[in-house]
């Protein structure tokens, strides 16, 4: 048995094993269409498993409209769906948090550099770090993360398994906070039953959190309006409520046995009964109530996702050069990554000192605060 792929070229999509060319049983099978089909959707959840490498999230169906699909099988198996768009002599694959075995980063990589010989370079965008040894030269850089909770089968095991003291702190926070504000409530709504003056509601709170902060609001009216419709066919919202206004919560989006908490927020006045971290607590439990398997808590290293059990999956864009020569040309490129990764890997050394104790970790923690108000200074708050 060969070795080598078969390649099959198409122009259209409508059925993705249309080409009629006989497949030798166990072959591989490369095929690249200048379109991007609907019916792709599924085998996009099926190997990925993540909302960001998926034609329902909003960024890639608006750059799906304009791109390349390329699918590698073997019979009636995916290796590999990737979606990319040519610019000049770069090839920008958009899908993410992908986990991809190295030998169909490889299979890509050559595929490509054949399919379109003007191509000097290959991005990958936020996809595992666990890339293998690449045959071309390649550089990753802009490391991130995606902290998932892997869920048990009962709300009482996973209970259990939190820290005593993060325990400790639900129950009583939990009481204080009813007993503190009689007009106060925690309610589940789901898909269709979502309402959107809710979910705006969420997210003038997230925008409130953001200016207090001194941080970018990063949500764009199209991506609001993106979040209220995948809601009512994919939703699940906790949210706290004060007498009937929304005063915190939390709003994921279920793919598969996968949920995505895309959206949390919560009122500042309420900011020593933990809310924030209450809603996202009470989101598990619903979530395992549904039997999902993992809730994915997305990047950000924040102390509350660890302490719901979140893990960190490291991520990270990828760039693939033709050649040494072409990495060469990308000299000022590659200069510019590596400095970006020194600056971040000495960021997130602070950061985790400053969550330490002791001299050394304390005069660190005084360092961050100081390069984050200075960072912030020039904020002006989204109105």
């Amino acid at each position: 048995m060969s070795n080598e792929p078969v390649l099959i070229e198409a122009k259209r999509a409508p059925a993705l094993r249309s080409s009629g060319q006989p497949v030798p049983k166990g072959e591989v099978v490369i095929a690249c269409y200048d379109t991007v089909a609907p019916s792709l959707e599924a085998e996009l959840e099926d190997l990925y498993h993540h909302i960001n490498s998926s034609l329902c999230h909003h960024a890639v169906a608006r750059r799906a409209r304009n791109a390349y699909a390329y699918v590698a099988r073997r019979g009636d198996q995916p290796l590999a769906v990737f979606l990319f768009q040519r610019e000049d002599r770069s090839i920008e694959v958009f899908n993410e948090m992908m986990q991809i075995p190295p030998e169909e980063i490889e299979r890509f990589a050559n595929y490509i550099f054949s399919r379109f010989p003007s191509a000097a370079r290959i991005s990958f965008s936020k996809i595992g770090t666990d890339t293998g040894a690449l045959s071309r030269p390649w550089q990753q850089y802009g490391h991130a993360e995606d902290i998932v909770v892997s869920l048990p089968d009962t709300v009482d095991t996973y209970l259990s398994h939190l820290g005593a003291k993060t325990r400790r702190n639900i129950r009583y926070q939990m009481k204080a906070i009813v007993a503190d504000f009689p007009g106060f409530s925690f309610d589940t709504y789901e898909n269709g039953a979502i309402a959107e003056h809710h979910v705006a509601g969420l997210i003038d709170l997230k925008k409130a959190n953001m200016n207090e902060k001194r941080i970018k609001f990063g949500i764009t009216p199209q991506e609001a309006s993106w979040m209220t419709e995948l809601a009512r066919t994919n939703g699940l919202l906790v949210l706290a409520l004060l007498d009937g206004k929304v005063c915190g919560g939390s709003l994921s989006f279920r793919l598969g046995e996968h949920y995505f908490a895309l959206l949390n927020g919560y009122d500042t006045r309420f900011a020593k009964y933990s809310l924030g971290m209450l809603c996202c607590y009470l989101a598990m439990t619903e979530k395992i109530q549904r039997g999902a398997r993992e809730a994915h808590l997305l990047w950000g290293r924040n102390p509350y996702k660890f302490k719901l059990l979140g893990v960190a999956r490291d991520v990270a864009n990828l760039d693939i050069y033709r050649s040494r020569l072409q990495y060469c040309r990308y000299g000022r490129r590659a200069f510019r990554n590596a400095l970006d990764n020194f600056l971040q890997q000495q960021k997130r050394m602070l950061l985790e000192n400053e969550q330490r104790s002791g001299f050394l970790p304390s005069l660190l923690g005084r360092v961050v605060k100081l390069l984050r108000n200075l960072k912030r200074s020039n904020f002006r708050p989204v109105n």
